[in-house]
């Protein structure tokens, strides 16, 4: 086997006499820098040091840069991936307006909401009426108010045929509720559900809950007790009015305009809402126009 000869070795391994004994507590700088490691004034410790880490492959460093810029294009770059970003709230802005819509279909099912549904007859048809097992106008107050927050859960809902039961159901109840200071009770089940449903998409059913806010509106001494209320039930009304504020459009709608609904339900508010109701709805909606101080 051939013998490997290292420069190193051969000059640094050879025994070592000492000349004197060592002081361990005199300066020791010396002996760092004896001359065994050196030849002809070069560390061949350090030299071989440096040479085995060129010998190495180089990494290079990564640096992190943002996506989409110009330094993405760039050698030995890592792009950062972007934050994972929570999926946003549909158009209703309940959190609870999901839950709301499924505690509505199992109230259905179970035949918790004392309705049935009366069909015309034909396949496919729509619904005739709704039928009750006890009519609205023999029941309690107190039943009807429970009622009313189990049909408002529903509001929100397009599909057939929750939808005709929710909304023929609540009309049938506010109709037959004759002490109008029970509704109290049950305003904010009401105001979510009006407020999920002016967030739909289908204008029918923004004009169904603009309508029924008008309803309560015109009860004796709620007007009042919907103030508190606006921060939820206006905001809807004004992304409506934004996006149809074009005068040079068509509409094909038949029957009033859901700007024409909205507006009346606006001054129905100012006027049953008291000596708030104004400064509170320009306060949401700045460029509502009062109805009393034309």
């Amino acid at each position: 086997m051939a013998k490997i000869h290292r420069e190193c070795r051969e000059k640094s391994l050879p025994a070592i006499r000492l000349t004197k004994p060592i002081d361990y507590f005199s300066d020791i700088s010396d002996w760092t820098t004896s001359k065994r490691y050196y030849v002809r004034n070069r560390d061949i410790v350090k030299e071989n040091i440096r040479t085995i880490k060129s010998s190495l492959p180089r990494v290079l460093a990564v640096r992190k840069v943002p996506p989409f810029s110009w330094q993405s294009v760039q050698q030995n770059t890592s792009v950062v991936p972007l934050p994972m970003i929570t999926p946003s709230r549909s158009r209703s802005v309940d959190s609870n307006v999901a839950d709301d819509c499924s505690q509505f279909r199992a109230l259905f099912s179970r035949g918790d909401l004392h309705v049935r549904i009366v069909h015309s007859g034909g396949p496919g048809e729509k619904p005739r009426e709704l039928r009750w097992a006890k009519d609205p106008s023999q029941m309690k107050n107190e039943t009807v108010c429970n009622l009313l927050a189990k049909f408002a859960t529903g509001m929100s809902l397009l599909d057939h045929p929750y939808r005709f039961v929710a909304e023929t159901g609540i009309t049938d109840l506010l109709i037959a509720l004759r002490n109008h200071q029970s509704i109290v009770i049950v305003l904010p089940q009401l105001v979510r559900g009006i407020r999920s449903g002016l967030y739909s998409f289908d204008v029918e059913k923004k004009k169904f809950c603009l309508k029924t806010l008008s309803r309560i509106t015109s009860m004796q001494g709620i007007g009042a007790q919907l103030v508190p209320f606006y921060r939820q039930l206006l905001p809807p009304l004004r992304t409506v009015r934004q996006s149809r504020s074009r005068s040079d459009r068509v509409h094909y709608d038949k029957g009033r305009q859901i700007e024409e609904i909205i507006t009346s339900t606006l001054n129905d508010l100012e006027r049953t809402g008291g000596p708030n109701a104004l400064i509170n709805i320009k306060y949401l909606m700045p460029h509502y126009e009062s109805c009393q101080y034309v």
